[in-house]
């Protein structure tokens, strides 16, 4: 333990060190017009990858994906935390997934539209930022599957969803959607685990917002002998989204 504190720590202090880049993509919606909560909203995610090298003592990752990567908001902040794993990235805007290759650096991978794909190989780390919160019930479960596929021996996942906090922050202070469906999601929310409402459509599939209790996503990985469950915190993205950890470690393996 005494060398993965060294490590982490040693990896940090790099980081600090380093100079993150603030070049936008035109179309990168995710800057809401404060470059600080932009660059802030990445830096929380190196904290979150530092505690999952706390929680499953892995401090070296050969390959990273950030999907989705839109503008590289994660990205920009992954290269100066790992600067020797070979990085892919993804995303369904392959106009922001190209600017985040030119910019960052880079190779892409195609997970699907649904995650109906065959992960293209495996990777030592996943970073999933904000994007099952957008998904209902069945293709959250397709996504977590997929990217539990995707995951090398020992590789360790990271995973956003919407819960409490995030229920609280909609109602009370972004409002960002219509009161009425919100109720109606979050009244879901509160009885089965589980809420969603659909805001948009593209091609045949809808998105939206989702919200899901732990319990309920605890519930979809704990009949998998395949994976563990290194942590689970809330509120711990940007002070807003739930952090799931997953290991791709089999729960049944020997003792010793």
């Amino acid at each position: 333990m005494q060398q993965v504190l060294h490590t982490v720590s040693e990896r940090l202090l790099r980081y600090d060190r380093a100079e993150i880049s603030q070049e936008l993509a035109e179309t990168d919606v995710m800057y809401a017009g404060s470059m600080a909560h932009y660059l802030a909203v990445g830096r929380s995610a190196i904290g979150v990858v530092a505690r999952a090298m706390l929680l499953t003592g892995k401090t070296e990752f050969p390959s990273v994906l950030d999907l989705p990567c839109g503008g590289g908001r994660v990205t920009r902040h992954l290269i100066k935390l790992l600067p020797e794993a070979e990085l892919f990235v993804s995303d369904l805007d392959k106009t922001l997934e190209a600017f985040t290759v030119s910019r960052f650096g880079g190779t892409p991978v195609d997970a699907g539209r649904d995650f109906e794909v065959v992960p293209p190989r495996t990777f030592d780390l996943i970073f999933v930022g904000s994007l099952v919160t957008h998904l209902d019930a069945p293709m959250f479960e397709q996504a977590l599957n997929w990217f539990k596929g995707a995951l090398s021996p020992e590789g360790v996942l990271i995973l956003t969803t919407a819960g409490r906090r995030a229920e609280f922050l909609q109602r009370t202070l972004i409002r960002t959607l219509d009161p009425a469906q919100w109720s109606a999601a979050a009244s879901q929310f509160a009885t089965s685990g589980f809420g969603y409402i659909e805001t948009e459509s593209h091609s045949g599939r809808t998105y939206g917002a989702s919200l899901s209790l732990p319990s309920w996503v605890m519930r979809l990985i704990e009949t998998d002998p395949g994976v563990r469950i290194a942590g689970f915190q809330e509120a711990a993205w940007d002070h807003h989204q739930d952090v799931l950890i997953l290991q791709k470690r089999e729960i049944e393996e020997p003792y010793g």
